[in-house]
């Protein structure tokens, strides 16, 4: 194929890079061949070709789904995400889903949310003191959150349900057994990558039936499982339990690791920049919201947004044959020294001062109609975990900075965000 350039190494070392050191990856790759680039892994069947320039981004986002279906890319997720699963689906059924999805993330209702969030976080921090692994912390407060906001689980089912998910999440977490599962996609038996995930889905799927089922006979809640449970399709027809369990699996996959993952990094990065922790203590909301801002730029949790072409497509100048994964490369567009002064440091007053960035330049949430439909509620948890931790004093564990690794989907600090909180 006539392909932008890119590394030459074989697809099992640019693997290993893209699994191992991410952004160290991404970087080398983007300083040496530039805005697109192609690499090659078994993260995907097909090359990809990167893109994160501001024009090209806008290019990838506004594809044809018909020709660039981005649920294709993520095929591999189809035996957890289920098949009605936002992630997988293109075109009309997916606009569906999402205005299905999007209505309990915004106005009063997404809002209300926030006092319940803001205590959970402050009964978390309560018990920090000395060294703390920010990352397993926040996979335990945010997953807290989801069980109570999203499936409106009772005081008495959350511990059980805690272990149930955790228990599916950390098959896919192991490096080994995602790189396992990467090169080898079949089921060889329980004992296999793939055969311990499809049991530990089974389990999972069996607790998500036995909730909506207890839900359906006793929704007497304001979670976003009640307002889906009263929902309706174009027939009156109300959502099968398949349904729902793919949509609440869609927003678990949306908005706990990767939620995790980003507040993990805003405690490696706060404890390293006792000035922003000082402002912080202000309370003051702009600035609230501009450390939360640069938090998802620093570090930005998801790494791309890709797409599978089915037909040849001009992308800002450059014709990409079919068959080949297209992707706006969401990590390289958020950290890109000639888009953002000093891109390197984590600076929150950039987002005070001088020019607004382009905004096709800041993309932690992807883009498009496939932009997070759980982007507001995100930013609204981070807002109120980071309020609620302004009275602590933290420290780096280690002098040196915590470097990207993958876990999943997402990119979370190697060490877990270690910190000494005083």
């Amino acid at each position: 194929m006539d392909l932008p350039p890119g590394p030459r190494s074989p697809a099992v070392w640019q693997t290993l890079g893209w699994m191992t050191r991410p952004g160290a990856f991404l970087r080398r790759v983007h300083a040496r061949f530039g805005d697109p680039a192609t690499i090659r892994t078994y993260w995907t069947e097909e090359p990809m070709v990167l893109f994160s320039s501001p024009d090209s981004v806008r290019a990838v986002f506004r594809l044809d789904p018909a020709i660039a279906p981005a649920g294709q890319s993520w095929e591999f997720l189809r035996p957890f995400a289920g098949p009605h699963s936002i992630l997988l689906l293109d075109g009309d059924e997916h606009l569906r889903e999402r205005r299905l999805m999007q209505g309990p993330f915004h106005g009063e209702r997404m809002r209300a949310f926030a006092p319940m969030i803001g205590e959970l976080a402050r009964c978390e921090l309560a018990t920090w003191s000395g060294r703390v692994v920010a990352l397993d912390r926040m996979r335990e407060l945010t997953l807290d959150i989801i069980l109570r906001v999203v499936f409106g689980a009772r005081d008495d089912e959350l511990a059980h349900m805690h272990t149930v998910i955790e228990d599916s999440l950390a098959t896919v977490r192991s490096l080994p057994w995602v790189l396992a599962m990467a090169v080898v996609r079949k089921d060889l038996g329980p004992r296999s990558p793939w055969g311990r995930f499809r049991v530990a889905v089974e389990r999972f799927d069996a607790e998500l039936y036995a909730l909506v089922a207890r839900r359906r006979a006793d929704a007497r809640d304001d979670s976003m499982l009640a307002v889906l449970l009263e929902a309706r399709d174009e027939h009156g027809n109300p959502p099968s339990d398949q349904h729902l369990r793919d949509q609440l699996v869609a927003l678990l996959v949306g908005g706990h690791d990767s939620s995790a993952a980003s507040l993990a990094w805003a405690f490696e990065l706060l404890a390293r920049h006792p000035a922003v922790q000082e402002r912080l203590r202000d309370d003051d909301p702009a600035y609230l919201d501009a450390v939360v801002k640069e938090v998802l730029r620093a570090r930005p949790a998801l790494t791309i947004a890709p797409r599978l072409l089915l037909e040849p497509a001009s992308i800002a100048g450059h014709t990409i044959p079919a068959g080949v994964q297209v992707a706006a490369c969401l990590w390289l567009a958020c950290r890109r020294h000639d888009l953002w002064p000093a891109a390197d440091a984590f600076r929150p007053e950039r987002w005070l001062e001088g020019p607004a960035p382009n905004p096709l330049s800041w993309i932690p949430f992807g883009g498009g109609v496939r932009r997070c439909a759980g982007a507001p509620f995100a930013e609204m948890e981070m807002r109120e975990v980071l309020r609620a931790a302004a009275g602590l004093t933290l420290r780096p564990a280690r002098p040196e900075p915590e470097h990207a690794r993958r876990s999943m989907l997402v990119l979370t600090p190697h060490r877990g965000g270690e910190v000494m909180v005083a």
